[in-house]
Parts: structure tokens; sequence; C-alpha cells
């Protein structure tokens, strides 16, 4: 019942959730490049994070307008293929689209999973070690090149798995992405890719962030029983307390990071264990909620990184500000009366005679006096 209510609305929420998470993902870019805030690694980590979620959002914001919202019936014919199940067949342009969409959600989510967890092992090696290599604002992009990388290439079972079959429809060619059926060789393919989803796009950057997590507030607090011995008791109790504040918020983001990603790593390995079973008990009601556990996901890092940098505030409210002032310089300015009229210059020779005459025109009753600005 629950989910029945809920796939009525998944739509109309996720283009909601994707419209603001491109919005605010690109704000979240533009604060991140900041020249105060990108000579941090860990920084410019969560840009590239970003750059992921806003084009994973965007192709999944189209897909949802035109494939669930928007489904005109000349590409959505169902025709009757293996026997009694019918497929949705699309005109070949879309179809090309919906093969892109499947293969950059999997590959972006992942190289975004797999960017998270090296920030929560640039921030253990910050606090274990100040000098350490990683600490360096280049060596961002060359994790970023390897994680894209080595998650494209885990991605190719996923690529050959699916098929893009052709059906003639009255006379009129259609399209639809379809998954092994009898083949033996792309079941064995298929039942790959189900273990590689669950087990390397899912359980594996689950459990290593999980890890490096542990480990930083396990750090953390030794550090601080550290600093207890060796200042005083005020200057103690503020660093605790801001340590406090940074363990909250290091487990809210491995609190939200397991809720959104765990079910789905546990379900993909079901899949591969169970896949019938699985695909029909599980996958089929709960996709829509599975989806948007990740949307949610995407959204999180603008939500909740404000709440842990102060810089990041700041940098924030100056964005703010600068915009505002670009937008009252264009903006147009109502001219007052005053200076409606021309302002003329005198010298005090001219200034003395003007001014006599115009106190003898004062003197004459019913004498137009002009209004004068100096």
């Amino acid at each position: 019942m629950i989910l029945r209510w809920y796939g009525s609305i998944h739509r109309y929420l996720s283009v909601f959730i994707c419209s603001f998470g491109i919005l605010a993902n690109m704000v979240h870019i533009v604060i991140l490049t900041r020249h105060v805030m990108k000579r941090s690694t860990v920084n410019r980590l969560l840009a590239f994070i970003a750059c992921c979620d806003i084009v994973k959002m965007f192709t999944y914001l189209i897909y949802m307008i035109r494939f669930m919202i928007r489904s005109p019936v000349a590409d959505l014919m169902a025709v009757a293929v293996y026997e009694e199940e019918k497929v949705r067949v699309f005109s070949f342009p879309w179809i090309v689209f919906l093969f892109m969409h499947i293969m950059l959600s999997i590959d972006l989510h992942t190289t975004s999973l797999y960017l998270s967890v090296c920030t929560a092992f640039i921030r253990y090696q910050a606090i274990k070690q100040l000098q350490s290599k990683f600490m360096q604002p280049q060596i961002a992009l060359k994790l970023f090149i390897a994680v894209a990388a080595a998650v494209s290439f885990f991605c190719i079972p996923t690529f050959l798995v699916h098929k893009v079959q052709t059906y003639d429809v009255d006379g009129t060619a259609f399209y639809s992405v379809t998954l092994p059926r009898n083949d033996a060789s792309s079941c064995r393919m298929f039942m790959l890719n189900l273990w590689l989803t669950g087990i390397v796009f899912k359980a594996v950057p689950c459990a290593l962030l999980v890890t490096f997590t542990i480990l930083l507030l396990y750090n953390l607090h030794h550090n601080q029983r550290k600093h207890e011995k060796i200042v005083s008791k005020d200057a103690a109790i503020t660093r605790a307390a801001r340590s406090d504040r940074t363990t909250l918020l290091l487990v809210l983001l491995l609190f939200v990071f397991i809720i959104t990603e765990m079910p789905q790593g546990i379900i993909a390995i079901l899949n591969g264990i169970y896949p019938t079973e699985v695909h029909h008990f599980l996958y089929t009601p709960l996709g829509e909620m599975l989806d948007l556990l990740s949307l949610i996901n995407g959204n999180a890092c603008f939500i909740l990184y404000p709440c842990i940098s102060s810089q990041y505030r700041e940098s924030f409210r100056m964005m703010v500000a600068r915009l505002r002032q670009a937008v009252d310089s264009y903006s147009p300015r109502p001219t007052s009366r005053a200076s409606s009229h021309k302002t003329v210059k005198y010298s005090a020779v001219e200034y003395k005679s003007h001014t006599a005459v115009v106190e003898s025109n004062r003197s004459s009753p019913g004498s137009p006096v002009e209004p004068v600005d100096l």
C-alpha cells in the first residue's frame, strides 16, 4: 500500500530533488573552487563529487520527464515478445539516451562513492600525519582520474550485459534495452555483473568508509586525550567541544551514507545469490525507493558541509554578498526631482551679479523666478 502510494508521487518528487540538487551542487562547486577553499585536497575531491552528481541527476531528470511523466503513445507502444510478456519500445535517439543514462548513472554514482572513501582516508591521514603527501591539493585530480578509470573498467560487464534490441511495429523500427535470457554466455556475464554491482560497487565502498571513519573518530578521541594532558583545563574544554562537534558531524555523514547505500549493497549481493526471487520481490517494488536514496545521497554533502566548515559558510556569505552587489549595480535607480534640474556653475563675480538679479525679481510682484541650482 505504502509503496504503491509512493510510486504515484516518485516521478514528481524526483524531478524536484534533481532540480534542487543540480542547482545546489552548482553552488557547491562555485564555493569549493574559490581560491581560499581549493587549497584543500578534500574540497577539490568534493567538487569532483558534485560534478558527478550534477551529471547523474541531470540524466535522471530527463529520464523522469521523458520516460515517466511525458509518455507519447508513438514511442511507448507495447509489443508481444517472449510469449505473453510485453516490453516498452522507443525511437532510436531516445534508446541511445536511455542506454547512456543507465551507464552514466552506475559509473558516476560509483565514482562518487569511492571519492567519498578517498575523502575519509585523507581526513584520517591528516590527523595521523600532518605532512602526508595526500594533503597536497594537486593529488585530487590524480585520485579522480584513477578512481574514474578503475570504475569505468569494472563497468564493462554492465555495458556488455545490456543489449539494444530492434522491434518492427507496423513497419516502423522501434528499440528497447533488454537483458540476457537464454544464452548461456550472456547469463554468465549477467551473473558476473550482479556480483560486481553488489560487492565492488556497493559493499566495498561502504566497508571502506565505515573503516576509515571509525579510525578517524578513534584518532580524534586519542589526540584529545593527549592534548588534555599538556594544556590547561579551559583550553582542553574548548578543544573537546570542537572535537565533539566534528565527531558528531562525521557520525552524521556516516549515518547518511549507510542509510542510503548499505540497503542497496545488501540487495545487490542477494540479487547475485537469488537473482529471480530478489528481482521479483525486492527490486521491482523497491526500485524507486532505492533511486530516491541515491538522489538524497547526492544532495547530502551540500546540506551537511556548511555545518562542518565555518570557512565554507563565510565563502557562501561572500558569494551571496557579491551577487547582491552585482544585481544592485545593474538595477535602475530612481531619479530624484532635484537631480532633474540642470546645475549651473558660476564664478564669484557672476554669483554676486546673479544674486542681485534674483533679489530684484523677488521684490517685483508677479515677476517669474527661475529655479537655479548652485
